[in-house]
């Protein structure tokens, strides 16, 4: 990424959007003031102009990344890790997940019947 200037019509985006100055500025921590000059035509410096299109055209909420997930963030985009395979594979994880809490609680209630049982037999035995 360069430090060239870009044009773009933020205004439009930002109404686009439906926030205000100050909630589309911030997001990309810009103040409102600057994202004002921006508006009216002046440059915009690459970087910010990169933050605003990863949160705001492709909704990358760029606080989320951490150093704990950036690792998967650079596989997934450099191809190492395949994204078709890893959303197939996070779906199947659901319907498992979703079994397992179905089987659980069939278990828990198989628990109480058979703990109702057996205690209907001890109380029976002298």
């Amino acid at each position: 990424m360069h430090d060239t200037p870009v044009k773009q019509d933020y205004r439009s985006l930002r109404r686009q959007t439906g926030l205000n100055q100050q909630q589309f500025w911030s997001r990309v921590f810009v103040t409102q003031s600057g994202g004002s000059r921006y508006e009216n035509e002046r440059s915009v410096p690459a970087p910010v102009a990169e933050l605003v299109r990863l949160h705001h055209q492709l909704g990358i909420d760029t606080s989320k990344i951490t150093p704990a997930n950036a690792e998967l963030l650079r596989s997934l985009l450099s191809g190492d890790i395949d994204s078709a395979m890893l959303e197939a594979t996070a779906q199947r994880c659901r319907l498992v997940m979703a079994a397992l809490g179905n089987g659980a609680s069939e278990l828990l209630t198989l628990s109480g019947h058979i703990t109702r049982v057996l205690g209907t037999h001890t109380e029976a035995r002298p």
